[in-house]
């Protein structure tokens, strides 16, 4: 009985990785590098045929997935997953797209020039900033001060989302224009002060993308100083924006 087991047990357990491999993987977010987005403990589904359909464990043997198929272009405001210009395969970084091919990208302090224009941004005060920075496992180990904290609804064609800027940080030092090569993307953090991007890396290949992220499935805070953790109820089935 269980040698006549075994081998269906291997095809699930290989069907499940080929489903990892190349339609949903999870991802775990690891820094506060995408804060007010995502938390630390938020665990992701990533859509992997958002841009192309990968083949079955091509990225366990080679450098970049193999595609069945063309790659589709990332929509500017997409939260992705890919690997970075100054890690190994096995280093995954997760960032929303500002730059698509061709665009041309500077700062003015802290502010993001897209083509030459600003970015439409609006501050959030009162009661509506004091919800975010209130809620649950946003900053466990107050490494944060709430007062130097600003808090920005961000518009990009057709997607809006929150980043965060912190007045205690000078902000990443980006100087000149760039201007995004074809098939490359420039990646930003929602913590705008608080990341390593394309400010620090330079763009991204689109062959280094492994796909979108687009839900939360679970979430938990965890506490170093008092060894303490709890499920963020609230956070689960949060679409990503």
């Amino acid at each position: 009985m269980i040698r006549k087991q075994l081998p269906l047990f291997i095809l699930v357990i290989v069907a499940v990785l080929a489903i990892r491999s190349s339609v949903i993987e999870p991802f775990r977010i690891p820094t506060r590098s995408m804060l007010p987005t995502l938390f630390i403990g938020d665990f992701l589904f990533v859509n992997k045929l958002q841009y192309s359909t990968h083949f079955p464990f091509s990225e366990v043997f080679a450098n970049r997935p193999w595609y069945l198929g063309a790659i589709r272009n990332p929509s500017r405001g997409d939260v992705v997953i890919f690997t970075p210009p100054e890690a190994g395969q096995e280093s995954l970084y997760i960032k929303r797209v500002v730059g698509l091919p061709g665009d041309r990208m500077r700062f003015e302090g802290k502010k993001l020039i897209l083509n030459g224009s600003p970015v439409e941004r609006r501050e959030l005060l009162g009661t509506d900033r004091d919800r975010i920075l209130s809620q649950k496992g946003f900053d466990p180990e107050n490494r944060y001060n709430p007062s130097k904290l600003h808090l920005f609804e961000e518009k990009m064609d057709s997607n809006t989302h929150l980043i965060l800027e912190d007045d205690a940080f000078e902000g990443i030092k980006s100087e000149g224009e760039i201007l995004v090569p074809e098939d490359h993307f420039f990646v930003l953090g929602d913590n705008r002060d608080d990341t390593r991007d394309s400010r620090v890396f330079g763009v991204i290949s689109a062959h280094s993308i492994r796909g979108r992220a687009f839900v939360i499935w679970m979430s938990h805070r965890m506490s170093l100083s008092d060894s303490n953790w709890s499920f963020r109820l609230d956070r689960i089935g949060k679409l990503i924006q």
